[in-house]
């Protein structure tokens, strides 16, 4: 009785043993591989960081500093300079890369993002598997997004004093409660959204915001958000869950907030300078259209100058790029090798990794450094749509507004990252080519898996 019993069991349950197994043999490597969790480098910003975090955490200064809400919340774990002496720094401009170091009060954030990290990509893994129908599919999901995560051109960046780790691994928490929550939405849709999913809302909610207030690019996840949620509050037959309106209204009002306190804040004015010096002043052409448009004084040392570079610097060349798309496409082709790199990070020696080589083959298979990746991922992403359009149906909804999410928001903030600095455009655009090589491995299984599944009865139509 007892065998037959454990034979049913396991004829039920073998998908998610199996998932489980690959999940704990996942979070084993990745809490191994690595070395000792509580190693950490410092880069060329990271002393930004640490005096940022000095503001006081109800003054407006967490927000129109230097840095972010986010870092500068993270940071204050580090902002004592005779507690807290930051000893390692590598610099790959120059040629110095260090060997991590065990830092006093720095340990405690290298464990944080190393700890948020395995957490954000296992999370977002079992998302990804509850979600996908085929059993094939399931597992594979959590061994792709597991061997995504986990690879050096990732899990390396953990050990880095810098706001890329936390981005990435929030990223994976924002993305999978997003997915959790349209595919229930989408699964509740003819009855009131249980508490459940307005609870998941509610924890999305701040964890999303937490996330914008990491980076100034992330802001515009507000708007992009807002505007896809839009559909669902002026379709009648399209309105679901009543926290929707909500939602949309605090994405807006924080966006106006981010847009606003980033004006004011000092951070736009070294990626503008760098900008200004290495893009329009190397370029005759140029400095004679910002002359004559937006009336930019020609010699950048004149006080007038600087008066213009204060008061009309951001907005104009904001209104360049906006209305120069030949000038965008040129600029990104001319260096897109940049959107093709490896991203490994530069900072630290990594000869105590084991089987390092090993590790960032496996990684360079799950990381494919080609930009063609783009080009597939707007295929998938169209095929879902027009997949959804021709079998309209709730579950594949859902899938479309999570792919469409990502990839508008991945080109936006490439975007973004591309043409707001001159300077470490490696390490600003990392995080966002990295949610389209993502996206790949997501938008080829829900794919895959709806091919399989077949058109479903239930398709979308008005609540009763």
């Amino acid at each position: 009785m007892k065998l037959s019993t454990a034979k049913k069991f396991l004829a039920d349950h073998w998908v998610t043993i199996i998932i489980l197994i690959v999940l704990a043999m996942g979070i084993w490597f990745r809490a191994t591989a690595y070395g000792d969790l509580r190693l950490s480098a410092g880069m060329s910003d990271t002393p930004s960081y640490i005096n940022s975090s000095r503001a006081d955490i109800f003054s407006s200064q967490m927000f129109s500093g230097e840095r972010l809400f986010t870092t500068n919340l993270l940071y204050k774990f580090a902002n004592d300079p005779n507690r807290c002496p930051l000893t390692v720094i590598g610099n790959p401009s120059v040629g110095v890369e260090v060997p991590r170091a065990l830092q006093a009060c720095f340990d405690k954030i290298a464990v944080l993002q190393n700890t948020l990290s395995i957490i954000g990509w296992s999370f977002l893994a079992l998302i990804l598997a509850r979600w996908l129908s085929h059993p094939l599919y399931k597992i594979m999901a959590v061994f792709l997004v597991l061997a995504f995560g986990f690879a050096p051109q990732i899990a390396e960046w953990d050990s880095v004093l810098s706001s890329e780790s936390i981005s990435l691994s929030m990223f994976a928490i924002v993305t999978g409660l997003m997915l959790e929550i349209s595919q229930r939405i989408a699964k509740e849709r003819k009855q009131q959204s249980p508490a459940t999913t307005r609870s998941l809302i509610a924890i999305w909610l701040v964890i999303f915001l937490l996330w914008v207030f990491l980076r100034d690019v992330h802001v515009y996840a507000c708007l992009i958000t807002a505007v896809l949620l839009l559909p669902f509050l002026v379709v009648k037959r399209l309105r679901i869950s009543s926290s929707i309106p909500i939602v949309a209204y605090v994405l807006s009002g924080v966006f106006i907030l981010g847009m606003y306190t980033t004006q004011k804040s000092p951070r736009w004015e070294l990626p503008l300078f760098h900008v200004m010096d290495g893009r329009v002043f190397t370029d005759q052409g140029m400095i004679n259209y910002f002359a004559a448009r937006f009336n930019m004084p020609q010699d950048p040392s004149s006080p007038e100058y600087t008066e213009w570079f204060n008061t009309r610097g951001f907005r104009s060349y904001g209104i360049f790029l906006a209305t120069h798309p030949r000038y965008v496409l040129s600029a990104l082709m001319e260096r897109s090798g940049y959107l093709s790199e490896d991203f490994i990070q530069p900072y630290f020696t990594t000869a105590e990794i084991r089987s390092r080589k090993t590790l960032l083959d496996v990684g360079r298979i799950v990381h494919p450094e080609t930009n063609a990746v783009f080009l597939v991922d707007l295929i998938l992403a169209a095929s879902i749509l027009i997949a959804s359009l021709k079998y309209p149906t709730d579950r594949l909804w859902a899938w479309t507004w999570i792919t469409a999410w990502m990839f508008f928001f991945g080109s936006v903030s490439v975007l973004l990252s591309f043409f707001g600095d001159n300077i470490g455009i490696h390490r600003h655009i990392f995080p966002y080519v990295e949610i389209f090589r993502l996206l790949l491995w997501i938008g080829l299984l829900a794919s895959m898996d709806s091919l399989v599944r077949g058109p479903e009865s239930i398709s979308i139509q008005s609540k009763e």
